[in-house]
């Protein structure tokens, strides 16, 4: 489901997002791709070993993707919300844990763009985040007395956790990699796939950094929640493109009573569901990119809502890419459902975001209106 659409004209390039893609980004995209399909698509393959998994990552530094997250000051491209939704679908063609692994720092490179303090923890080679040797992953920590769940690399050379304090105001703070490895609770991990690990942490009023956090104002606040979330969302939205595309191949090799069954209707009409499901989902990410580049197109609530929806449907489109394989759909380790059970994963920890994010825009909002004689003002 590549694009190719013509440059718009002035006047339809000023709605919310456009679909147009330009030179500079298909040459940005064509090595992504080139990379996915060469590296990442075979390791599909239940008998992929990990030296190949290996090999991917380190091939994973030739990319350059830090370096085009990086803004122009850093020495980056300082690509858009957008780009990056379009490199993160490329990548999920692919195994999505392993995706995931590979782009666990890429928020918090989006985040270094305006914290001088957190550019200082990042490594010369900063491609080194994205090779497994390092990580720099974000968690969102929950409001006490709730504990919070973190997506971690097996090596994660520290975290950035974004968590309330008592006077409800958000901080970014840091911990390094020995006070990541004191502050997971014992038994509170759990493998995810390849790379990732599901790991618990406690409640935020129990979380502190390492010597280097800021408080932050409710816009920046919510700037960080999205970016975190277009993280996930734009592999959800890869791995919904990657199981529709696996479904119609799949449908039309698979043969029954005597012709393959993407030509019997119930089968035709799933696969045309799945289709329509996934534009759809690609279509809401894309809105949500493009309004963070332009913080007073983004209505409060926008993101949430986003969040939401693209978690149901990426969970409906790997359940029918499931069904429409039949019994191979079931096998673990077979593409549906291994895509199924990593979407599931990233879905949940999408919509640990969105509940962040609803609840921080009603405390804002709260606040302006009593500042402002309870005026309710979008943000």
């Amino acid at each position: 489901m590549s694009i190719h659409t013509e440059p718009l004209a002035a006047s339809q390039a000023a709605g919310p997002f456009s679909l147009c893609i330009s030179e500079d980004q298909r040459q940005m995209l064509e090595p992504v791709r080139r990379f996915a399909r060469e590296r990442l698509q075979p390791l599909l393959n239940e008998a992929a070993t990990e030296a190949r998994r290996q090999e991917a990552r380190q091939t994973a530094q030739q990319l350059g993707l830090a370096s085009a997250m990086m803004s122009e000051g850093q020495g980056g491209l300082g690509i858009q919300p957008f780009e990056l939704c379009l490199l993160l679908e490329e990548l999920a063609s692919g195994p999505l844990g392993l995706a995931a692994e590979l782009t666990v720092s890429l928020p918090a490179l989006a985040i270094s763009r305006d914290h001088e303090w957190l550019c200082r923890l990042l490594p010369q080679d900063s491609e080194a985040l994205l090779a497994g040797l390092r990580a720099l992953p974000l968690a969102v920590a929950a409001p006490s007395p709730k504990p919070t769940f973190a997506l971690l690399p097996r090596q994660a050379a520290g975290l950035l956790v974004l968590a309330p304090d008592e006077d409800r105001r958000w901080r970014l703070r840091w911990l390094d990699e020995v006070a990541l490895r004191d502050l997971v609770l014992p038994g509170a991990e759990a493998q995810v796939s390849e790379g990732l690990r599901l790991v618990r942490l406690p409640p935020a009023g129990e979380i502190h950094g390492t010597g280097f956090s800021a408080t932050l104002p409710a816009g920046a606040c919510q700037s960080i929640l999205v970016w975190q979330g277009l993280w996930l969302a734009g592999l959800l939205a890869g791995a919904a493109r990657a199981a529709t595309a696996f479904a119609f191949s799949y449908a039309q090799t698979r043969v029954a009573f005597q012709r393959p069954i993407i030509h019997h209707q119930a089968v035709a009409l799933k696969l045309a569901d799945m289709a329509i499901a996934t534009d759809a989902l690609r279509l809401q990410v894309w809105d949500v990119a493009t309004r963070l580049a332009r913080p007073d197109r983004l209505p409060a609530g926008h993101f949430a809502a986003m969040a939401r929806q693209v978690m149901g449907a990426s969970l409906e489109i790997h359940r029918h890419a499931v069904q429409v394989c039949g019994g191979h759909g079931y096998v673990e380790g077979f593409p549906p459902a291994r895509r199924f059970q990593d979407a599931r994963v990233l879905g949940l920890m999408l919509m640990e975001l969105a509940q962040a994010s609803a609840h921080e825009e009603a405390a804002f909002e709260e606040a302006r209106g009593e500042a402002g004689g309870n005026r309710r003002v979008l943000v």
